[in-house]
């Protein structure tokens, strides 16, 4: 019981990684803060659980205005946050040569600017505090590049980048980071992708592949109560580990592959 008796955030609650992932930090003892825009969603998902054990906080992460005074009223209401697992986001895939340019805003809005001014908030209360955690759900699309992720990886990369320019900064301040790369995981995260207009456009009649949630977030909780930098989410047979090391330890290879393979 590794997190017993501690505070945790996690946005994007309402369902795939997030959803399981609250749910095993609840299983594990730690009070649990739900941030996502459904309410009810997460009212129904959470049903079964002691009630005195997490709090809903629905919340438009793109509200990037107000994200401050919102931490600062989870903060007031709920007392000191231990860990944050920055989850929420959205995924789009398109052509660069077609997409409408304000897909890059809608995408870079929630899957970057929100998770870098959430952080800013909570890292204020961490440092006041002595210490804390901060883990985020990026993407093997930040560490790699496939086709049709000109947006996607857009904002991957650049989370990938601002936490390692951070660790660096607040290590001094018993700040932990930890950065999630899932592969293929069974979320419905595909389904609600933006196509290059900004319309979800995910076929809804196809099974979701790849490693389970609950699988997931057995791997992210043993990720941040080992203190990891990084770790990649996925089935050891996914194709994401194998473009991984190949664009590591051979990067013209890689990309000579990843222009004939559908990622």
């Amino acid at each position: 019981m590794h997190f017993k008796n501690k505070t945790v955030i996690v946005t994007g609650a309402s369902s795939g990684i997030g959803e399981e992932t609250a749910k095993a930090f609840l299983s594990s003892g730690a009070k649990v803060i739900l941030v996502s825009r459904n309410k009810e969603k997460m009212e129904a998902s959470f049903e079964s659980y002691d009630k005195s054990q997490y709090a809903i906080y629905p919340f438009d992460l793109s509200r990037l205005d107000e994200i401050d005074s919102f931490v600062t009223t989870i903060i007031k209401n709920e007392g000191a946050i231990d860990i944050l697992f920055n989850n929420a986001g959205i995924g789009s895939e398109s052509l660069f040569e077609d997409i409408d340019l304000s897909v890059f805003h809608e995408v870079m809005e929630l899957d970057y600017f929100s998770v870098v001014y959430f952080t800013k908030s909570v890292l204020k209360h961490m440092i006041d505090n002595g210490g804390g955690h901060i883990a985020t759900n990026t993407s093997v699309a930040g560490l790699i590049t496939s086709r049709g992720r000109t947006v996607y990886s857009s904002a991957k990369f650049a989370l990938h980048g601002f936490f390692d320019s951070l660790r660096l900064e607040i290590e001094k301040h018993n700040v932990i980071i930890t950065l999630i790369a899932p592969g293929k995981v069974q979320t419905n995260f595909g389904v609600n992708k933006l196509d290059s207009k900004g319309v979800p456009f995910g076929d809804k009649s196809s099974k979701p592949v790849g490693l389970s949630s609950k699988k997931a977030a057995k791997i992210i909780l043993k990720a941040i109560q080992q203190k990891k930098r990084q770790v990649i989410i996925s089935k050891w047979n996914d194709i994401a580990w194998f473009g991984v090391l190949v664009n590591r330890f051979f990067p013209s290879l890689y990309f000579f592959l990843a222009k004939r393979i559908n990622a």
